[in-house]
């Protein structure tokens, strides 16, 4: 067996690791990717020969094998997609939750994963699901949080320390892990370039009682930059709709005089309609959460779907480096969403460029 000091400065192996500290090759290759079947004493024991030794991984390596498994078709690994509601919630029967579900199975497919969903049930603790996921050889999942009792504060009451792990949905508190979900942000600014460019200048936005909060006020906060930053618009406020007080968007319309409204929900769709029956001047109406149900209503799809695949795309690119646990940096990632043209926008006047309004110092400095 060599000893520490002789390997000197060769390029070091996995089979170089497991003759220095007495170990089997594949008892190395399982420590490396912090596989959780191995005590971490093990795992902690081969991490610090590894580093003494000077070994780094090959990534080609590891891409070829990744590969290989792919093409496999023998080979089912599974991961787990973790809803932190009951399986009976309504929610979950949405577009948008489908979607996710949908998305996240077909890319684990893809790239050689089945995928279990998981309900945080009343009566499920969370060791009986840690429990659950350990004896089906779960080691990545996806997280899908939704308001509920199950995650008070947004917490997850489970340790991911095991798992490589994304979320998608409203972002966890804690643990800060990896997430996905749609721009929303950039909802508001494509909405508003496609509106300008068909004449509309007093863009109003309503927005319903936790769609907003929950994405951390960002549709809000792109709405905002696009009146800030965009000459010749009128700044109208927003709308902070209540299904308890529909007169409350009556006054707002009645007062503001917005020429299109900007809504997350179809049910402000409704009542600008009765606002229109009632000899209001008529008003345009963007969805900012469209879904294909809305068919002929102008709004902006958030691509639900690719969320869900690039939650997984991210666990298993985790699994393929060893990672798990709450990561040292957790990153957020953002899917754009599509501009979906409908009947409830139309040409009302002379064409605005937003890009040219609102990115107009930008230009400045580099013409």
């Amino acid at each position: 067996m060599q000893s520490l000091n002789q390997i000197g400065k060769t390029i070091v192996t996995q089979k170089m690791i497991a003759d220095a500290v007495n170990v089997h090759l594949s008892t190395v290759s399982l420590a490396l990717r912090n596989d959780p079947r191995l005590p971490e004493k093990t795992r902690r024991k081969i991490h610090t020969a590894a580093r003494k030794l000077g070994y780094t991984p090959n990534p080609l390596v590891s891409l070829l094998l990744s590969r290989v498994r792919r093409r496999n078709a023998g080979f089912r690994g599974t991961l787990g997609y973790i809803h932190t509601v009951p399986e009976s919630t309504p929610l979950l029967a949405g577009r948008v939750y489908r979607n996710y579900v949908e998305g996240a199975r077909r890319r684990a497919s893809e790239l050689g994963y089945n995928l279990d969903e998981f309900f945080l049930e009343p009566g499920l603790s969370p060791r009986r699901l840690l429990e659950m996921l350990h004896a089906r050889n779960i080691m990545g999942i996806v997280v899908e949080h939704a308001p509920s009792t199950s995650c008070p504060n947004r917490v997850l009451p489970i340790d991911i320390t095991p798992f490589a792990a994304a979320s998608v949905g409203v972002p966890l508190s804690r643990p800060q892990i990896h997430y996905v979900a749609n721009d929303q942000y950039m909802r508001a600014i494509i909405a508003a370039r496609e509106v300008l460019a068909l004449g509309y200048r007093r863009l109003g936005l309503v927005v319903g009682e936790h769609f907003d909060s929950a994405m951390a006020h960002r549709c809000s906060a792109g709405f905002w930059a696009v009146q800030e930053y965009t000459r010749g618009l009128a700044k109208l406020p927003i709308c902070r709709y209540q299904r308890d007080d529909p007169g409350k968007l009556a006054r707002w319309l009645k007062r503001h005089r917005p020429d299109v409204v900007f809504g997350t929900d179809q049910v402000i769709h409704s009542l600008l309609q009765l606002h229109e029956r009632s000899g209001s001047p008529s008003v345009g109406w963007v969805h900012l959460d469209w879904v294909p149900e809305h068919k002929n209503t102008s709004g902006v799809y958030g691509n639900s779907d690719h969320i869900g695949s690039a939650a997984v795309d991210l666990v298993v690119s985790q699994l393929h480096r060893g990672e798990s646990g709450p990561p040292v940096r957790a990153m957020n990632y953002f899917v754009s969403g599509t501009w979906k043209q409908g009947k409830t926008v139309r040409r009302i006047g002379p064409s605005l460029d937003l890009d040219a309004a609102f990115f107009s110092d930008l230009l400045r400095i580099s013409s």
